[in-house]
């Protein structure tokens, strides 16, 4: 005969499996790590659902209820959250230490007592990492290094909170600058930590994407006060870092990390530790570019002083060559002057004496004449002689005074008395212009005077009608 199998109510079997747990896990820790994949707080107690995915990711491997009450979660959430930047979240790796308790009525689940916040620091790096990898992949990780800046940074658009202390040190160092440059800013506010941070700072390029069409903005400043490495983990996000890396515009960041850079960071076109040193940047920009300006100004003059010397040697050179082509010119004509008044005087020499070869000759023949004359008329006496003297004292004196006219006449010829008189003759490249036709209006002309000489540029030239 069969035994009638024993008959629990569920109660009891609970009570059994509680009795077992009590034996086995009364008061035992344990370390364990895990993923979060739901959490609630409710009272002041946080209930977490914890699992552990297998390498797809997929599908949980283990699976458990996790509870944080109240004492313990105030306690430990403030020292979490201070340490990492963050509040507990879903998707987020931890190390918890926890003890295994079976509740009749609940079941089991593990009652947390502690967190290693350093443990889930070290996923966030590891997750930093992974994202610089994966960018790297995609090859856009250095696109917007590889953007050049601007020649001057003036009309920037800036992703920060309004109440930000970082944004007001930054904007107090950029307007209170001492060498008086001035600067543009447009704010778009945003969140700059916690879950929602990243997609609301993707928000905001996609808004600055839209108004560089007007605005034309020079560059993308992202400030924000200082803070933990931890509390960074928006900016290691994928896909913030993708859009800034991708960016149109040179990204500037200045996010308040001490030591660790954020992949922001290393994907933006320039990093700076500090509000205050992102606005020093934009200022000594705007000096490299001004002592830039000023370099070229003086490269500028100095070739233009250079030009101008070269171009006073040349008018030196050239003013030097005219005044020796002026004083050969003013040889010439002077030997020319020369020459024409030394043929006057020959010509006038030439004239006298012939005219007093020719009295000799008239003089000679005459006193024939008059011999024979005389023989003839030695008759008419004493008389006759004297009147033939007295003629002849007469015609010699007509003589004299027509020789005395003709040597006069003769002077008045000579070139410098023509001069003298007020008279002059023109030259044109040593020769006597005695017609319009010979010279051309521009040539250079020179006028001789009794005294001195003078050199004109022909402006008109009119013919004898």
């Amino acid at each position: 005969m069969q035994s009638t199998p024993s008959i629990l109510k569920l109660s009891e079997l609970s009570a059994i499996v509680a009795g077992i747990f009590q034996m086995h896990f009364s008061g035992e820790r344990f370390w364990v790590t895990s993923e979060i994949v739901g959490l609630k707080v409710s009272r002041g107690h946080c209930y977490l659902q914890l699992a552990e995915k297998d390498d797809v990711g997929a599908t949980p491997k283990a699976e458990f209820r996790g509870i944080i009450w109240a004492s313990t979660f105030s306690r430990i959430q403030p020292r979490f959250a201070k340490a990492t930047g963050q509040t507990l979240r879903e998707q987020m790796q931890v190390l918890l230490q926890v003890e295994v308790q079976y509740h009749e009525r609940y079941g089991m689940s593990l009652i947390v007592h502690d967190i290693d916040e350093s443990f889930t620091m070290g996923q966030l790096e590891l997750e930093r990492r992974q994202t610089i990898e994966r960018l790297k992949k995609d090859g856009i990780f250095d696109k917007n290094k590889l953007r050049e800046l601007p020649a001057s940074l003036q009309n920037i658009a800036i992703i920060s909170a309004e109440d930000a202390r970082g944004y007001e040190d930054f904007l107090t160092r950029l307007t209170n600058n001492v060498y008086g440059y001035s600067f543009h800013c447009t704010l778009y506010t945003s969140l700059l930590q916690g879950d929602l941070a990243a997609g609301d700072i993707i928000a905001k390029l996609n808004r600055i994407k839209i108004d560089h069409t007007t605005k034309k903005f020079d560059a993308v400043v992202i400030v924000r006060g200082g803070g933990s490495a931890s509390s960074l983990e928006c900016f290691n996000d994928y896909f913030l870092a993708r859009n800034i890396a991708t960016f149109p515009l040179p990204v500037i960041t200045g996010i308040g990390h001490q030591a660790d850079k954020s992949v922001v960071d290393e994907v933006a076109n320039t990093d700076r530790m500090t509000p205050t040193d992102v606005a020093n940047f934009l200022i000594e920009h705007q000096m490299e570019l001004e002592e830039s300006l000023d370099e070229s100004w003086n490269q500028i003059r100095d070739l233009a002083n250079e030009v101008l010397e070269e171009e006073s040697q040349f008018l030196n050179n050239a003013v030097w060559q005219l005044q020796q082509s002026t004083k050969l010119d003013l040889n010439k004509a002077s030997r020319s002057l020369d020459n024409l008044g030394f043929s006057f005087r020959h010509l006038w020499q030439g004239l006298l004496i012939q005219e007093q070869n020719f009295l000799e000759n008239y003089f000679i023949l005459y006193k024939k004449e008059l011999r024979q004359y005389f023989n003839i008329e030695k008759e008419h006496g004493v008389e006759m002689l004297d009147h033939l003297q007295q003629q002849i004292k007469n015609i010699s004196k007509a003589e004299d005074r027509w020789l005395e006219n003709s040597e006069s006449k003769l002077r008045l010829l000579d070139p410098k008395e023509i001069l003298k008189r007020g008279y002059s003759y023109t030259l044109h490249k040593g020769k006597i212009i005695t017609s319009t036709d010979e010279i051309n209006v521009g040539d250079e002309i020179t006028t001789q005077l009794y005294q001195g000489e003078i050199t004109s540029i022909l402006k008109d030239k009119k013919e004898n009608g």
